[in-house]
């Protein structure tokens, strides 16, 4: 049985990737985000748990001040 070579993105760079090598990576896997010059695959959201940020962030508004919204990011001052 023949082994598949490894893509290119499989070994990082000395000192890690840039943002310029990483946008001009094909091949990566389906969210794959750049963090501190290493790729990072993360796992897609599943249903349930967009409903319990979405849950959350219901919440939090009906208890904040008036002048705060809940974000998913940080606080919101309107």
């Amino acid at each position: 049985m023949a082994v598949e070579p490894l893509p290119d993105w499989a070994i990082p760079p000395a000192g890690g990737f840039t943002i310029e090598k990483f946008l001009s990576l094909r091949g990566l896997p389906k969210h794959t985000e750049l963090i501190d010059g290493s790729l990072v695959f993360a796992s897609p959201q599943r249903k349930w748990h967009r409903q319990a940020i979405d849950f959350l962030q219901r919440e939090l508004d009906l208890q904040a001040p008036p002048q705060l919204r809940a974000d998913r990011e940080m606080a919101v001052k309107l």
